[in-house]
């Protein structure tokens, strides 16, 4: 890469897009062998990230996309500092601190974080505490290892076996959590979620599944399937009960996953919906992972993680070293990290405060709601023209104002719009089946295929209902039968998130309705060369509700698209 008399050629003057850098075999395995020009490597490395999807059209995505641009210059001003560095940078580190006391203030933890000193006088001091993680991956992998740690200190005190530690999760949890099991060594209790629990787990399914082996449940809030919220306080009260039980007396730590829901909760408009009482006021809520990056508002790259008792945290968990010239005690899976993200979540507290972040969640859950909405009161009509026959006998209606999609989240508690596609086969052509996919001429992916078309970036998947097998008792009795014959249930997911407005909406409502369409001319056109397709959509303005404008609007665009086909073509060709 790079031959030495080209480069030799080359001035300062040399035109950017005039360098051999653009010309020649981009460099891909191998370091080149000699330097480039600064500007050139800038837009040789921006030009190509223009392949890149679009942040803002993002919905597969919960992290932030944007900050204030003071936000960016104090970002910029702080990229060379390394966090670890507590003696150095010593005020990012009482900064971090800071960030902490009022996580754990806004958590409702019953004591604030006393400092090192105080909690190195007073072993007994009642203290809660937290740390600054990379993501919740490694904050929430951080409170599960105390978990599993301080149920290893118990039992061994108690002479009891250890070697057999488990946690209880949902098939709702995030991939990190199987991630901590697998790498610490700790088995698994699955509980599936189902339709019928709106896709969470229920207190009762943890009730069954927690022993003495348990070393914490596992609560979410606001999952990265539906955004939807596991009942907390409902399985509180269960592991309640089980520690207040005379036979079993196990004192299982309840640890809320709020990656992605706990910078909404405490922030959402409660006049409609109620408040959902989840955090440290709850007796068995002992840690709780939160992502700045997310609804905290701050770029990739931060993450809480924190307690509700500092002294539930074994010792032997904070490791001590010297090695930046001064004795340092941690505990965290990584050790070098940026300053930056840290500064920027202060700065969001210090910027946004309560009302800020207040006003901010309420403005993106009304527009999931409307999105929600809309998208649940779209209704399509197809007609089949026969190109064999004539009169009356050509035109068939093949059905009539039929709801596209059911509404899984209503975004009632989550600014996240999640729909499963509602088009069956009448039965009778094809039998019906358990899998979403295979009940009609297209799926929920084609559906997202079709919007990347527009720029938009939805996903669409299978929830995950777990197939189950048989449990067991003690004496290997079948207490509850395998379950293979789990439906899959197909959805998409929209997040909404700083950047979308209301027009944005509306016209990602008109390519869903757009995307519908195409789908059904094209396949049914396909399958049917002898005939021809017609498909419409209108919308029912009783579920629309504070969305109808919108789909209105959006509405009236396709109708003008499908009677100017042709005029539309030539803009879009303009515009190209």
């Amino acid at each position: 890469m790079g031959n030495i008399n080209d480069i030799e050629l080359q001035t300062a003057s040399t035109p950017t897009y005039g360098r051999n850098l653009f010309r020649e075999e981009v460099p891909t395995d191998k370091m080149p062998d000699i330097e480039h020009d600064p500007q050139a490597v800038y837009r040789f490395i921006r030009d190509e990230l223009q392949l890149d999807g679009n942040p803002t059209l993002n919905m597969a995505s919960f992290v932030t996309t944007v900050m204030d641009e003071e936000a960016n210059q104090l970002i910029r001003d702080n990229l060379g500092k390394n966090y670890i560095d507590g003696e150095v940078y010593n005020r990012t580190l009482e900064i971090e601190q800071r960030c902490v006391r009022m996580l754990l203030d806004l958590f409702n933890a019953p004591h604030n974080m006393k400092t090192a000193q105080e909690l190195a006088d007073d072993k007994h001091i009642e203290s809660g505490w937290g740390t600054v993680a990379i993501g919740s991956s490694e904050a929430l992998m951080l409170c599960a290892l105390s978990h599993k740690e301080q149920w290893k200190k118990k039992r061994k005190a108690q002479g009891k076996s250890f070697d057999k530690p488990n946690i209880v999760i949902g098939s709702d949890v995030h991939i990190t959590w199987v991630k901590y099991a697998q790498y610490f060594d700790v088995d698994i209790k699955w509980i599936p979620i189902s339709e019928e629990n709106n896709f969470v787990i229920s207190a009762n399914q943890v009730r069954e599944v927690v022993d003495e082996n348990t070393t914490c449940v596992v609560a979410v809030m606001g999952t990265s399937y539906t955004g939807q919220n596991d009942p907390v306080e409902a399985i509180n009260d269960v592991l309640v009960d089980i520690k207040n039980d005379s036979q079993k007396g196990w004192d299982v730590p309840l640890h809320v996953d709020g990656a992605s829901g706990g910078f909404i909760e405490p922030f959402r408009d409660d006049n409609q919906v109620h408040r959902l009482n989840w955090d440290f006021k709850l007796e068995q809520v002992k840690t709780i992972n939160v992502s700045g990056h997310k609804f905290g508002l701050v770029y990739p790259g931060v993450g809480w993680a924190l307690w509700k008792n500092f002294h539930e945290i074994p010792d032997k968990l904070f490791i001590t070293t010297n090695v930046l010239g001064f004795d340092e005690s941690t505990y965290s899976l990584n050790f070098s990290r940026g300053s930056a993200m840290v500064l920027a979540q202060y700065y969001n507290f210090l910027r946004l405060g309560k009302r800020g972040y207040g006003s901010v969640v309420q403005n993106l859950m009304s527009l999931a709601q409307d999105l929600s909405n809309g998208l649940g009161s779209l209704r399509l009509t197809v007609t089949e023209h026969d190109k064999n026959a004539h009169g009356d006998a050509a035109k068939r209606v093949v059905f009539k104002d039929k709801p596209i999609f059911s509404v899984i989240n209503n975004a009632d508690y989550f600014p996240a719009s999640v729909v499963r596609l509602n088009l069956r086969y009448d039965g009778q052509d094809k039998p019906l089946t358990n899998d979403d996919i295979e009940n009609y001429l297209y799926s929920v992916h084609d559906i997202s295929d079709k919007l990347k078309q527009s720029n938009w970036v939805v996903p669409a998947f299978t929830m995950p209902l777990e197939k189950t097998p048989p449990i067991k008792d003690k004496n290997d009795n079948v207490i509850k039968p395998a379950n293979h014959d789990v439906p899959a249930i197909a959805v998409m997911r929209m997040v909404v998130k700083e950047g979308i407005s209301r027009d944005m909406v509306s016209i990602l409502i008109q390519n869903y309705a757009d995307a519908v369409i195409k789908l059904e001319e094209q396949v049914r056109g396909i399958q049917n060369a002898d005939k021809t397709y017609k498909a419409s959509i209108s919308f029912e303005e009783e579920v629309a509700c504070s969305a109808t404008d919108l789909v209105e609007v959006a509405c009236l665009k396709l109708k003008h698209i499908q009677k100017n086909p042709a005029k539309t073509s030539r803009v879009a060709l303009g515009a190209k």
